[in-house]
């Protein structure tokens, strides 16, 4: 129970297991209770009411998946889990009510997530296995933390302020904050979608196409994501992602260009940079990207993978076939026939043997 002068959030967390004792999906639900004080407006207390409820429920999800022995044997830290849990894990409001009295009002909140162990574990086993996928989870969870505690602190600060503009002024923070928190939550439903498909594949090695409706759906949610919070870099390259998808590269270079302005360190946003201007034949401008990621990531099967085909496109086989067989030789890339078989293939092409420049890495 979190309380403050004026106002109080209480939840309780039900753990809910299916009948079948078999069963392999888990229902866990969390209420919050919000009491509203006097400088609370009544759709920023719902608000704060639904995402504490969700937060609790993906705090209790995360304390079951600790318990799985298959997370146990991934010495997984408790850090780890709990961001692989938030950043795989949807919750749904179910139920609202109004409760209290006219002096005291009280907004109840029902959430609700479904855990199914086995795509649960197949999911955190991609994240664990993709440097990509587990970085962009770990930063979403910090900032996700950061938000909470910036929420917190601006409703105990609204509670106990009694002169009126500086309470106008405390509930537009709190707007603030509350909308990144939500564009964050539907960047998130997104990303667990599509993630695989758009950004880490070409929706044929993974389960399924996407549909020309949920395209448009998850652009909408992302374009929304963004102009709330241009920071959000998950939801810049899923959008440039769609541009991409759509045949829009220009739209979907900018996107991806903003991204690596607002995070130059950041591998994911030059990988993908990089490939795109691959595909549009500017070859160095690519290479340059991708030698940022090799400096950081220098074992990397994607980059190295787009290396190496990109030296190929340039007429370099020989520095080309040393890439592809750095990429070959790495066990993630059987996690990728279709481009195992394209590498395996360039460097038939190529003869398999080292010819043009020295073959040496250029970061070890």
């Amino acid at each position: 129970m979190i309380k403050f002068p004026a106002a109080m959030i209480a939840c309780i967390a039900i753990p809910l297991i299916c009948v079948n004792a078999h069963a392999e999906v888990k229902t866990i639900e969390a209420d919050s209770t919000y009491i509203m004080g006097d400088n609370d407006s009544k759709v920023d207390a719902r608000r704060v009411a639904i995402q504490e409820a969700k937060r609790k429920a993906l705090e209790f999800a995360g304390t079951y998946v600790e318990s799985l022995t298959q997370v146990k044997d991934y010495q997984l830290s408790k850090d780890e889990v709990k961001s692989y849990t938030a950043g795989v894990m949807e919750t749904e409001v179910v139920s609202e009510q109004m409760r209290g009295t006219t002096e005291h009002p009280e907004i109840y909140v029902k959430t609700r997530c479904k855990i199914d162990t086995d795509v649960l574990l197949k999911q955190i086993e991609r994240y664990r296995e993709n440097e990509d996928l587990k970085e962009q989870v770990q930063a979403t969870a910090k900032e996700n933390e950061d938000l909470r505690k910036e929420r917190e602190a601006l409703v105990k600060q609204l509670a106990a302020e009694k002169d009126k503009s500086k309470a106008d002024a405390t509930r537009q923070k709190l707007d603030t904050v509350l909308s990144q928190e939500e564009a964050n939550d539907d960047t998130n439903k997104v990303w667990n979608n599509y993630a695989l498909q758009l950004a880490f594949g070409d929706g044929k090695e993974h389960d399924r196409e996407i549909k020309p409706a949920e395209l448009d759906r998850s652009f909408a949610v992302l374009q929304r994501a963004v102009k709330m919070n241009p920071q959000n870099l998950r939801a810049r390259m899923m959008l440039a992602s769609i541009y991409e998808r759509r045949g829009n590269t220009s739209a979907a270079e900018s996107e991806f260009r903003s991204a690596v302005q607002r995070d130059p360190s950041n591998p994911l946003a030059h990988l993908r940079l990089g490939n795109l201007l691959k595909e549009r034949g500017r070859y160095e401008e690519a290479l340059n990207e991708f030698r940022v990621v090799e400096r950081v990531r220098p074992h990397d099967p994607w980059m190295l993978f787009s290396t190496g085909m990109t030296y190929k496109a340039t007429g370099r086989c020989g520095i080309a076939v040393s890439y592809l067989k750095r990429f070959l030789g790495d066990d993630r890339a059987n996690q990728h026939p279709q481009m195992r078989e394209r590498a395996a293939e360039t460097i038939r092409e190529c003869g398999g043997e080292r010819q043009g420049r020295p073959l040496r890495p250029r970061y070890r």
